[in-house]
């Protein structure tokens, strides 16, 4: 093992957009910072990849945001690389794309008369009952049922949720529900059928996109930082501590472990690897409660094609389709994340990791993902000039409804760690959108110099998420 005999000021656990977003600013500040990341490459989910003369997003993020120190931020970055775009989005439903959000004449004519009458009859029926009884919400099936009724979250939001999320509504939790949906409900669908109207965040029209993909936000900021900031295939596989305090993070790089004294701590690497790193080891109820949170998998099929165009969406999702959950078509959100006169589709298929989806060989996914868009009449099967599969592990925080019990058993343990941030998506075992990853990250760092920031407070008016 190697030592580094100079204590680093701030080490960083992981480079994704909320690690990247910490050490950018601490640069900022003067503050010598290292970043450790445990794969070839930065940005985690947020990457955007370099396929040919190809570009795109794992999974497609939208940036939007309130925050006007965060828009602040994005704009000093990438100033004119960043496009405006009008959001066009559809379900599958019913053999037919319906718009999102729902168009009266078109969820009609894929619903039919006698079922939107009884999603209109089944909603009137949860609003009676609740005049006189308040139903539970501790479950995502409970929270949408009450506000949606039963009719309609059997049609839609039940499959879908199910097949992204892999468990039964009944075991997914109601704050989750709130986080994803917040805004919506029956009666602000029906108004958005008829009227033009301010959208909740989870609708809105418009977005901003960097021309290159959204990766291009945590790239220009590794481009700001002196060289060597930034430590790829290195993963953390020891961190001690004393005291209440981090004292040495050890990451293991081409077969070799590097040991280094640190004085402060920002960890964004899934809280799950954090608490199995600590040395001393945790307490048994921590271990334990790591290991009771779980991860949403997921595998991405990328195909390049020999068209202009597909659809003009952004998104489409399949609520049940036997395979594809969604996908996006890059050059919808900029021209320049494919060649002229080609087009490319990203296609999701959420699993766990331990399916056999997770396993199949990359040209038998191909295969399917293909098949599949040419049953849809999406497209032809000599369209396809090349594909790429890409496997996403702990891709999502699995909100199982009783997981906050452990996720409070394991914060009141590391938030006894004097010098130890906690940020991010996987840091937090949190699933918000990607401005409040980035502020957690701007939070998290000032924190490090003395600020008193509560992590757990950014996101919690549980905006809805996409990505």
């Amino acid at each position: 093992m190697d030592t580094n005999n100079d204590k680093i000021q701030t080490a960083i656990l992981g480079a994704g957009i909320t690690g990247m977003t910490s050490a950018y600013w601490l640069h900022r500040k003067n503050v010598p910072v290292r970043v450790f990341e445990a794969d070839d490459d930065i940005g985690g989910a947020s990457r955007t990849i370099h396929f040919h003369d190809f570009l795109f997003d794992l999974g497609g993020h939208r940036f939007y945001t309130r925050n006007k120190e965060v828009l602040k931020l994005i704009d000093d970055l990438l100033g004119k690389e960043m496009v405006t775009v009008s959001r066009i989005s559809r379900i599958f439903l019913n053999d037919r794309f319906v718009d999102y959000p729902l168009g009266f004449f078109n969820a009609l004519g894929a619903l039919g008369p006698v079922t939107s009458m009884a999603v209109a009859f089944s909603y009137a029926a949860e609003k009676f009952t609740q005049l006189f009884h308040t139903p539970p919400e501790v479950t995502f099936e409970q929270w949408v049922v009450s506000r949606f009724g039963r009719r309609l979250y059997e049609i839609y939001f039940k499959p879908y949720s199910e097949k992204v999320w892999g468990i039964p509504c009944s075991e997914l939790g109601a704050d989750f529900a709130a986080q994803r949906i917040k805004g919506m409900s029956f009666r602000e669908a029906l108004k958005n059928m008829f009227i033009k109207k301010n959208a909740p965040a989870s609708l809105v029209s418009q977005f901003i996109y960097p021309s290159r993909g959204f990766g291009r936000i945590h790239e220009s900021m590794a481009e700001a930082l002196p060289s060597g900031s930034v430590e790829v295939d290195a993963r953390v596989v020891k961190v001690e501590h004393d005291d209440g305090r981090i004292t040495h993070v050890t990451c293991q790089k081409n077969g070799v472990e590097y040991r280094s004294a640190v004085e402060q701590v920002i960890s964004t690497i899934p809280v799950t690897e954090l608490v199995k790193c600590l040395s001393p080891a945790a307490p048994k109820e921590v271990l334990a409660a790591a290991a009771n949170l779980k991860y949403r998998d997921m595998v991405i099929i990328f195909l390049t094609l020999d068209r202009e165009q597909v659809t003009p969406d952004h998104w489409i999702y399949f609520p049940t389709d036997p395979f594809i959950s969604r996908f996006h078509e890059p050059k919808n959100w900029s021209k320049k994340m494919a060649p002229e006169g080609k087009t490319s589709l990203v296609v999701e298929v959420f699993c766990f990791e331990d399916e056999p989806v997770f396993k199949e060989a990359d040209p038998v996914l191909v295969e399917r993902a293909t098949k599949r868009l040419v049953e849809l009449g999406l497209i032809q099967k000599q369209d396809v000039s090349g594909s790429l599969v890409i496997r996403l592990k702990k891709a999502y925080p699995l909100y199982v409804h009783d997981y906050q019990q452990y996720t409070q058993t394991i914060f009141e343990y590391l938030g006894a760690f004097k010098n130890l941030q906690l940020a991010g998506r996987n840091g937090r075992y949190k699933y918000t959108s990607a401005d409040y990853y980035i502020e957690m990250g701007l939070r998290a760092a000032e924190n490090t110099m003395g600020a008193n920031h509560d992590l757990d407070l950014i996101a919690s008016s549980k905006e809805y998420a996409e990505k």
